[in-house]
């Protein structure tokens, strides 16, 4: 199993690589060029020397020697020099001090020894090197040059031991400077993480927010994330507690009125006969009261986690039907204003399931004698669909806490009106399932305004 790397490890190792290949690159690319120069700086001096011999042409050892004093040859590489007539053979070699000495019999076991052709102009002569040789005949004369690569060969390996000891000491350097840069890198995540790792030992509880650093931007951007998830996990938190409370205290009233109500029964219902029809009344009504909130959650839990399959609903003829529908149930008077032929991706059961509930919503903080209206239109490419009352309105500060469960406006006078407080939170679940979102505006003079926005299809 492959071992998982820590950021600054990856980092470090990174770093190491990047110095490796530099110095690497850099180190070779001075050895081409400087042994490159340093080659052809001796081909072009033993191209030299060899016009020079051409074009004094050499016959007799006087004339060689003539021509050894007046040519004026820096070579810097050990050199030997062949002069071939039919009448003598003269050979020469040069030290490294540039002294010419003649030294017929060793230039002429030199040139006698075995040698090695490695190239067009590059020949090995064992036990002394290698040598650029260079060669012109002009009619009964020779001239031969070998000029010894030695002395190039141990500059080269000079300048490697020169740069494998820099490239040692840069990898050193260099490596201490990457651990160095990845600690101070990796320092902010790991903190961070660390942090992260503490806070969410217990997840029950609200988590408290990360310290995060201002730099680098990456991690800050990473922490921040980090606050807003936790800001979120919070808040579902203290809603799941508000839920279980709500759902407690919602529970609780209509079971303890039962009890009483059958407490009531059981100790005067035998001496007090009248008093069971209004006890079975207020059972009934508050046993209908709880399987309201009852299946309230239910539908709330379902919508939490149903993945609904859309299709093309014509929604105008949804919404006008639902309208007319819902006319003959309700005192106030319901004003449709449907534009034709609006078609959406939506479900139609959970499409009716929001605009009775809407419905429902508008009729309970409506007057008797006012007017309810159910509008669709197009505008800007949006879909709208709005449901409008004149009831007492909503606070601007409420507007967006009325969907969330168990929230009624005028928590004081609640219990004039019934209901749960899940109406508009189940709503609000089921618009977000239908890719729609929903709002509440002011309507003029009084009252509200729930409209849903579709993306037109």
């Amino acid at each position: 199993m492959n071992k998982s790397l820590s950021y600054q490890e990856l980092i470090s190792n990174a770093i190491k690589k990047l110095v490796i290949i530099i110095t690497l690159s850099i180190s070779a690319l001075i050895l081409i060029v400087v042994g490159v120069q340093q080659y052809l700086q001796t081909v072009h001096e033993s191209q030299g020397q060899m016009m020079s011999l051409y074009r004094s042409n050499i016959d007799d050892i006087p004339s060689f020697i003539h021509w050894n004093t007046q040519n004026n040859r820096h070579t810097k590489q050990n050199t030997i020099i062949s002069v071939k007539t039919n009448d003598t053979s003269i050979t020469a070699s040069s030290n490294r001090m540039g002294q010419k000495v003649l030294t017929t019999s060793s230039s002429a076991k030199f040139i006698n020894q075995k040698k090695i052709k490695l190239g067009k102009n590059i020949v090995y002569v064992p036990g002394r090197g290698l040598f650029i040789y260079n060669s012109m005949k002009d009619n009964d004369t020779t001239y031969k040059i070998w000029v010894s690569l030695n002395r190039l060969i141990n500059s080269m390996v000079l300048l490697l031991i020169i740069i494998s000891f820099i490239t040692f000491i840069t990898l050193g350097f260099g490596t201490w400077w990457a651990q160095r840069l990845a600690t101070q890198l990796s320092a902010p995540s790991i903190q961070l993480a660390s942090e992260a790792r503490n806070i969410i030992k217990d997840a029950e509880v609200d988590q408290p927010t990360l310290t995060v650093p201002s730099s680098p931007q990456e991690i800050n951007e990473l922490g921040n994330a980090f606050n807003e998830l936790l800001k979120a996990q919070n808040q579902r938190l203290q809603r799941e507690r508000d839920f279980v409370s709500n759902a407690s205290h919602e529970l609780k009233t209509p079971i303890a009125a039962i009890r009483g109500n059958l407490n009531l029964i059981k100790r005067h219902g035998d001496k007090h006969p009248d008093v069971i029809p209004e006890s079975l009344e207020y059972i009934d009504e508050e046993s209908s009261r709880m399987q309201n909130l009852i299946e309230n959650l239910l539908h709330l839990s379902r919508a939490d986690r149903t993945d609904l399959i859309l299709e093309d609903v014509n929604l105008s003829e949804s919404v006008n039907r639902i309208g007319k529908q819902y006319q003959t149930t309700i005192a106030p008077e319901l004003k449709l204003d449907i534009a034709e032929n609006i078609h959406i991706r939506g479900n139609e059961d959970t499409l009716k399931q929001i605009i009775v509930a809407l419905l429902d919503n508008a009729h309970k903080y409506s007057p008797a004698n006012s007017t309810i209206e159910l509008n669709l239109k197009k505008n800007n490419g949006q879909i709208q669909l709005d449901v409008k009352d004149q009831g007492p309105g909503i606070p601007e500060d409420q507007k967006n806490l009325i969907f969330q469960r168990f929230y009624r406006v005028d928590t004081s006078h609640s219990s004039d009106i019934k209901g749960s407080g899940l109406g508009l939170s189940i709503v609000s679940q089921l618009v977000k399932l239908n890719n729609a979102q929903i709002k509440v505006l002011d309507n003029t003079p009084r009252g509200s305004i729930f409209r849903i926005t579709f993306l037109e299809d």
